[in-house]
């Protein structure tokens, strides 16, 4: 259900900011409005093909920033990486999110990696969120992120504390994409607050779409392990889905 917006890049190369987590979406973007969508977002979200017209709501609006009890630190210390190459910078420090960026906590492995290598686009544009490579002719020009430091990242965010209730976990797992407050529309144009229950699990467990550039008709999908029945049934008390 996560829609990444992923590992974000220095504030200075914001080209037209956004949130993929930091970038996927310009900050310099049109007031929010009311449109429809046929697909589902990134880094998590249940919507997807037949998923209702949502709200489009843009930068840093957009952005879910964990605070309190939900932004509770990993045991493990970061990853040298995730300083170094600069993904602290825009989601802070503990990967909660910040003005910049939004949180990325318990993005699904395959597509967080996906992000990191490709970069994120906004509406066909660049965003902040640029492609870093395994390796770097320069890395004073071109910053580098090994598969090895990419793995320890992904693996640090996979554990860190989860929420407990209903509402925490939705703004964790499907807020950056469905909304950072209520499930109306966010990132993604996409209201999932009508959907069936059989519908939000099968969105959940098997995804959407193939191609991760896709934001409106892409989801990656989420394990029992990544997120539980239990947790899942919380989300969809607090959507409201019959």
């Amino acid at each position: 259900m996560k829609k990444l917006h992923w590992l974000g890049a220095i504030a200075t190369i914001l080209i037209s900011v956004p949130g993929m987590t930091g970038c996927s979406s310009p900050d310099t973007q049109p007031p929010p409005v009311t449109t429809g969508g046929t697909g589902t977002g990134g880094t998590g979200s249940t919507g997807g093909s037949g998923g209702a017209t949502g709200v489009q709501l843009t930068p840093p609006l957009s952005y879910v920033v964990l605070t309190g009890a939900d932004a509770m630190p990993n045991a493990m210390a970061a990853p040298a990486a995730w300083t170094s190459s600069t993904c602290s910078t825009c989601h802070g420090p503990n990967a909660e999110g910040t003005v910049i960026a939004p949180e990325i906590r318990h993005t699904p492995a395959t597509y967080a990696k996906w992000v990191v290598r490709n970069g994120q686009k906004f509406m066909g544009m660049p965003t902040s969120m640029v492609a870093f490579p395994a390796t770097s002719a320069d890395p004073t020009k071109m910053p580098a992120i090994s598969d090895a430091d990419l793995e320890a990242v992904v693996n640090w965010l996979a554990t860190m504390p989860k929420p407990t209730t209903g509402p925490s976990l939705y703004k964790d797992f499907c807020g950056n994409c469905h909304g950072p407050m209520q499930p109306t529309g966010g990132n993604i144009p996409i209201a999932i607050n009508m959907e069936t229950i059989m519908e939000v699990n099968q969105k959940v467990r098997m995804g959407e779409g193939s191609d991760p550039s896709m934001r409106n008709l892409y989801m990656p999908p989420h394990t029992e392990a990544e997120l539980s029945t239990a947790e899942l049934t919380l989300i969809e008390q607090f959507i409201g889905a019959k």
